[in-house]
């Protein structure tokens, strides 16, 4: 199955952000946040946005990281000391 964004979804339905925030008990900033990706829905706005635009709900479940790029970033993150403990 072909996997659109939130935003897509919302475009293709011909929606305005304020319309779909609304419908969620969101204020427009909260619903853009979401949106946007600087926070996550939640499971029952999950499901209102796929009845909303007429998506299935897996659609927006994020896809998971390939497993290389997913070792590099806890590689890295593990292995990062403060700098004042290189000194």
């Amino acid at each position: 199955m072909l996997k659109i964004s939130v935003k897509a979804a919302r475009v293709n339905s011909d929606m305005k952000v304020k319309e779909v925030a609304d419908a969620l008990g969101l204020s427009v900033g909260g619903y853009s946040k979401k949106e946007n990706g600087h926070a996550r829905f939640y499971i029952d706005e999950i499901a209102k946005l796929s009845q909303l635009f007429k998506v299935p709900f897996e659609n927006f479940f994020e896809a998971g990281c390939l497993d290389k790029t997913q070792d590099e970033k806890w590689h890295s993150a593990v292995n990062q000391k403060p700098d004042r403990l290189n000194q």
